[in-house]
């Protein structure tokens, strides 16, 4: 009898596999066509002097792609997203790091400040944008408490020099509860033991920190880093709804640069260039991330 079942395991194992992939392959299907099929439509379409309005789509080779360093609305572009994904990521993840100890500390009630940080996370990013709108206008909630304090209103989304960091405020603010969420449940998974014998040796608050919390969050923190840069790169529909790469192109960002390129001026294949460009950066980014976790762990 049991040499009958090690006999039959071999079977069953093909048909579990068979079943397994059967099963994915709505999955697989569903990724080729709606994720990598786009993708290798613009790597090959920005060899192109294509658009949708365009009879004919001559190859012009890499000339696509030289363009996109001698164009002074693509550098600025590419300059803005940097100091976009830059001051977001840095910021966004110590405010959230920061705040996921508050929040663990506060016992009881840490569920209900979880909730209230997490609110924002899932309201729809046009509809927070259109609410930051009238929070940085000219007559909006921002210039008003400002007005009150004794200092001057500012011209939010006009200022060429306010236009960014407004944004980089609102994403900060809109994502902090999804990172913060990340972050407490990694405190939460770490043994009180360790706190515990720090507390005999003497060790400062600082120290359990800096010697037990760090170490032990290390994952989640490049978690938590990857998913930052891959999103701030990705920042559209706030540039849309708000400033539109405005003023003189202060707050104009790659994907809108792409957006405006291709859908507006129907220059797809430059478009796609510029969003092979982009694919490339990140890729980059998020394995140099990867490697340098690995290296410190």
């Amino acid at each position: 009898m049991p040499a009958r079942s090690l006999r039959l395991k071999p079977q069953a194992r093909g048909r579990d596999t068979r079943s397994a992939y059967l099963l994915l392959l709505p999955v697989l299907a569903f990724f080729l066509i709606f994720q990598y099929y786009p993708i290798l439509k613009s790597v090959a379409i920005s060899f192109f002097e294509y658009g949708l309005l365009r009879r004919q789509t001559p190859w012009i080779g890499l000339e696509n792609y030289a363009r996109q360093f001698q164009d002074p609305l693509f550098l600025s572009a590419l300059g803005n997203t940097l100091v976009f994904v830059a001051a977001a990521v840095v910021v966004g993840v110590a405010l959230a790091l920061g705040g996921a100890v508050l929040v663990e500390k506060t016992g009881r009630w840490a569920k209900l400040y979880r909730t209230l940080y997490f609110i924002p996370v899932v309201t729809s990013m046009l509809a927070t944008s259109m609410i930051f709108r009238w929070l940085y206008a000219s007559n909006g909630l921002l210039n008003f408490v400002l007005t009150v304090v004794g200092l001057e209103p500012q011209a939010w989304l006009l200022s060429e020099a306010l236009a960014l960091p407004s944004l980089i405020a609102l994403t900060i603010w809109k994502y902090l509860g999804f990172d913060l969420i990340l972050f407490a449940a990694a405190l939460q998974a770490i043994p009180s033991d360790y706190y515990e014998a720090s507390s005999l040796d003497g060790a400062s608050p600082w120290q359990d920190f800096r010697y037990i919390t760090l170490p032990q969050l290390r994952p989640i923190v490049l978690l938590v880093c990857i998913t930052a840069v891959i999103r701030s790169f990705q920042v559209f529909t706030i540039v849309l709804a708000m400033t539109q790469g405005g003023p003189i192109n202060a707050s104009r960002t790659i994907v809108y640069h792409i957006y405006e390129q291709g859908i507006q001026y129907d220059e797809m294949g430059y478009a796609s260039a510029a969003a092979v460009i982009l694919l490339i950066i990140v890729a980059v980014m998020t394995y140099g991330q990867m490697r340098l976790g690995r290296d410190d762990g």
